[in-house]
């Protein structure tokens, strides 16, 4: 029997569950005081709502989706990404109509396909949030900035902030076939872009493979109808307003063909090669290409995997570690229930002056030596010990385990 996890696959624990776990709760309360409102959908969807919503010519349709047959033979997939969950269970529920504001998050698993590597997984988290039913540039900037704030929260600082425009329906048609052209006169191209030429030109503007080969690339902005333009100016305008630094990179696609105007990347040089954290855009079109209502969308999505790779790097994680673990003890077996009642006291209260702590123990049917080895074993920074004649005058015995110095202290100045 192989007991090793699958390929692609990975254990979360110890101080990596914790640091997932921090990034998911302080995500959360950032959603909350903007308003959102979570959405948990299942993890495996219709296969149909990916191939509709992400686009036939992407990798992740093509290559990354888990797909499989239920006994009666409907195709599923495990979700890939969370947005087009999010919206089917927006046009199913008429959260519209329930949820006027249009503000959701989401947190949760998503499942590819993919060669593995660095904070890249086949299994991996997401965190992401949708802004429904506003075209206003605010709701752009709004979320660009939520992103940010969810980074600054666990200590990653060096961010830049990448952004770009890729048009509506009305001005895309007229650069699609600009690059159409300007890439066919191109040689020699790879076998992915060869493939993208016709159905998808705008991913050849990311391709790792043949970068090299394309100079004076034509560029969206001057296509974008003025519609368009402005969205974009007033949205740049915004984030100025508020200090936030961004570029302009007109080589900026997503790899889904859901968007349309405002489209960003969230990077960070201490990642190195792989620096993208999170990124998202607008897809006004989605919701009604689906069978919704037409209304406008905006959001993002991060990876939770690699942005703690980034929280370590940048010291977060250094913080995690000043939780003060307590072991309680017993020198006399008899004193465990009065030892155990000590110890709930302990947990549910604190130490005094000290919340941030944990409590192990009491341990019965050990010796006291044993049971100071145990507290060394788990890096306990100080042992209680309840001994008979220090209990008779309400006091314990205090024990540093880091000099191997102990003090007699009173059990009401602890508790």
């Amino acid at each position: 029997m192989n007991c090793k996890a699958p390929r692609g696959t990975h254990d979360i624990f110890g101080i990596n569950a914790l640091g997932m776990s921090i990034l998911e709760q302080k995500s959360k309360q950032i959603f909350i005081k903007h308003g959102f409102e979570e959405v948990r959908t299942p993890i495996f969807e219709d296969a149909s709502l990916f191939t509709r919503s992400i686009g036939q010519t992407t990798d992740i349709v093509e290559k990354e989706m888990y797909v499989f047959e239920d006994r009666k033979g409907r195709k599923l997939a495990l979700r890939p990404e969370g947005t087009a969950s999010l919206v089917r269970a927006y046009i199913e529920h008429r959260f519209d109509v329930s949820y006027p504001s249009g503000k959701f998050f989401y947190t949760g698993e998503m499942f590819r396909y993919e060669r593995p590597q660095a904070g890249r997984y086949r299994q991996f988290h997401q965190i992401g949030a949708e802004f429904y039913g506003s075209l206003s540039p605010s709701a752009d900037a709004e979320i660009i900035l939520l992103a940010c704030d969810i980074f600054s929260s666990v200590g990653i600082n060096q961010i830049k902030v990448h952004i770009n425009s890729l048009g509506c329906q009305k001005c895309r048609p007229l650069f699609r076939a600009s690059l159409i052209k300007y890439f066919s006169s191109v040689s020699d191209l790879c076998r992915d872009c060869t493939r993208r030429l016709q159905t998808n030109p705008l991913r050849l503007l990311d391709c790792k493979i043949d970068v090299h080969k394309f100079t004076d690339v034509p560029k969206m902005e001057k296509f974008l109808c003025q519609d368009c333009k402005e969205h974009f100016n007033l949205t740049q305008t915004l984030l100025k307003s508020v200090g936030c630094a961004y570029t302009v990179d007109p080589k900026l696609v997503r790899g889904l063909d859901y968007y349309t105007r405002t489209v960003f990347e969230i990077r960070s040089d201490i990642l190195g090669a792989q620096d993208a954290l999170g990124a998202g855009g607008r897809y006004d079109n989605l919701v009604k290409e689906l069978g919704g209502q037409d209304t406008p969308v905006v959001g993002f999505a991060l990876g939770s995997e690699r942005v703690l790779i980034a929280a370590k790097k940048s010291g977060f994680f250094d913080n995690l570690n000043k939780v003060e673990k307590i072991f309680i003890a017993i020198a006399d077996q008899e004193l465990f229930s009065t030892a155990f009642a000590f110890c709930v006291k302990l947990t549910r209260n604190g130490l005094k002056g000290n919340n941030n702590i944990s409590v192990f123990g009491p341990v019965d049917n050990k010796s006291l030596t044993s049971q100071l080895k145990f507290a060394d074993k788990i890096g306990a920074a100080k042992t209680i010990v309840f001994a008979k004649d220090e209990l008779e005058e309400g006091k314990v015995l205090v024990k540093d385990m880091k000099d191997k110095t102990q003090s007699e202290v009173l059990i009401s100045a602890l508790l």
